[in-house]
């Protein structure tokens, strides 16, 4: 077919344009690879990007290590079974397989109407022997790709949702990322991809993609943030027969426990399977694992359970999407928010007190995928098995950096491209980033500050004008000159923080500044660091960050 009669897939609001991490299972032959950037053997307990870090069109390199599964510099998230398993074959399960992640920046759910703008809808990946709802397929979907063996390198986004929660109907996906960027095997379509094995209709050389987050602005930011993650379980896949690779118990957790961990530190439980309402009595611990995972952390330390739909908008919870592995005891219990059969598709959330059943959040049907509720006659169940929110597009973009690209930071504390000067805690620096739609009359920009000082105090303010290369001032670089607005001050955590649209008590960004139209506007971050680095002021800056503002 030539090439300028390819179909290629553009989907408004997404985020290829944006690193995209994630992890392969045991059985994917990408595993013991020599990674792209340092040529360390891959595990499945490695967390990727694609060699060109945001996704392109193939054929492309094999993808690069971000952050290991062990103790690798400069990051990793300190797995004590990872080194015994470097180098080790694919479909020899080892104690390090990672099969669900998040960094805690997953865009918040707000109560909207279908079609709203600001609700941008999901990304998706599915396990073996999916099949897809090809009653509203929009190709490529998985319909389309399952049957020569591509869609479990893919990920899929969905088309139209409604904020949760959403019952049973028939919704809609369609293709976001490809496996490895290449035609895909209808000869139909071409979109960007990550350098995954695809191989149609054959037996061998395949990936499965495990986990995946796309709420990240640079390849920086998984080395120097808090990672939350979910490790294998033993369960049999009742279709595949394939066993897990029991990580979890491996390293002393459940397949149900969420993880996290802090830069140079090891991993601790975030949420235990029972706060998520998993491994429920009369069941045994270990009979559900934690499959995919969509997080909003509070900002305020340790997990605060939601108890009902959106009690995240006030501050007072932690949003935590998930979804359960086939063979988990969960499957076919009711859920707590329609009564209905939980299947392997569905997205739950915690729903009532302490001990309750997990609540459907989006039905599998909405996704587009297969069930038995649904479909009782098609063969298999389809499986999430990794799963993101997806942000709108960024607002904006950076200015004056601290990394050797304009004026020289107080102390040769150069930060990585497109951050600010960097900090004690983070050579890299903290980077100043947003999403969303910078119209005055339908706001929904966020702007998230990582990268900083694990708790430091800090200001979002901005300016009316820029200064050319920054000015050297306490420990980074001031890039903000005209009139200048302060925005409240708040208080980081794990070096992250958020503000403006939907995040619990602040006002949106225009109103904060008193945009107008067709003005631009220009934002930065002050934070406090907690050791005297380069002046005994101990602050630092982001780099700058413009918006024009629209009507």
């Amino acid at each position: 077919m030539p090439f300028a009669s390819l179909v290629f897939t553009a989907v408004a609001g997404a985020q290829t344009a944006q690193v995209v991490i994630f992890s392969v299972d045991y059985t994917s032959d990408t595993v013991a690879l020599p990674d792209s950037f340092t040529g360390t053997p891959i595990t499945e307990g490695d967390l990727l990007a694609a060699q060109t870090l945001i996704p392109a069109i193939g054929p492309l390199p094999t993808p690069g290590i971000l952050e290991s599964g062990g103790f690798l510099v400069p990051q990793g998230l300190g797995l004590a079974t990872h080194g015994g398993c470097v180098g080790h074959l694919p479909f020899t399960p080892c104690g390090i397989d990672v099969d669900a992640l998040s960094h805690g920046m997953d865009r918040i759910e707000l109560p909207s109407i279908p079609g709203a703008i600001g609700q941008t809808g999901y990304g998706f990946s599915v396990s073996r022997r999916a099949t897809g709802g090809f009653w509203l397929s929009s190709p490529p979907d998985v319909s389309t790709e399952a049957p020569c063996f591509d869609d479990i390198a893919d990920i899929f986004r969905t088309l139209g949702l409604p904020s949760g929660p959403v019952p049973p109907f028939f919704g809609q996906h369609t293709g976001l990322i490809d496996g490895n960027g290449m035609v895909n095997c209808s000869g139909t379509s071409l979109y960007p991809g990550l350098g995954l094995f695809e191989n149609p209709f054959g037996t061998t050389g395949h990936d499965d993609l495990d986990a995946v987050d796309m709420d990240v602005p640079d390849a920086a930011f998984a080395r120097t943030t808090a990672t939350y993650f979910s490790l294998d379980g033993t369960i049999v896949d009742p279709f595949t027969l394939i066993a897990g690779s029991n990580s979890a118990a491996a390293n002393g957790f459940q397949p149900g426990d969420v993880l996290i961990t802090l830069p140079g530190g090891t991993p601790t439980i975030y949420a235990t399977a029972n706060q998520l309402g998993l491994d429920l009595p009369p069941f045994a611990p270990g009979s559900d694992d934690l499959d995919a995972l969509a997080l909003f952390e509070n900002g305020v330390a340790g997990y605060q359970r939601s108890v009902v739909p959106y009690d995240w908008t006030s501050g007072a919870s932690d949003m935590l999407l998930f979804s359960v592995r086939r063979g988990s005891a969960l499957i076919g219990t009711p859920d707590s928010n329609f009564g209905l059969p939980i299947e392997p598709g569905d997205i739950l959330t915690t729903m009532g007190p302490l001990g309750t059943q997990p609540g459907i959040w989006i039905a599998a049907e909405a996704l587009g995928l297969n069930t038995l509720r649904t479909a009782s006659t098609l063969p298999g169940l389809d499986d999430v098995d990794a799963f993101d929110t997806l942000h709108e597009r960024p607002a904006g973009m950076n200015f004056c950096a601290g990394d050797g690209t304009g004026n020289a930071c107080p102390c040769g504390n150069f930060g990585t491209s497109g951050r600010g000067c960097g900090n004690s805690a983070n050579a890299a620096g903290a980077v100043l980033w947003s999403n969303g739609l910078s119209s005055v009359s339908n706001d929904t920009v966020v702007l998230h500050a990582s990268g900083m000082t694990p708790t430091p105090p800090l200001q979002f303010f901005q300016g009316t004008a820029p200064i050319a290369g920054g000015l050297p001032f306490r420990d980074g670089l001031l890039c903000l000159g005209g009139i200048l607005t302060r925005f409240p001050v708040k208080f980081a955590l794990n070096g992250n923080c958020s503000f403006g649209f939907g995040i619990p008590g602040d006002p949106l960004v225009s109103v904060a500044g008193s945009a107008a139209p067709a003005q631009t506007i220009y934002y930065q971050v002050i934070y406090r660091d907690t050791l005297a680095f380069c002046t005994p002021a101990t602050q630092n800056f982001t780099n700058g960050y413009k918006i024009t503002w629209t009507p």
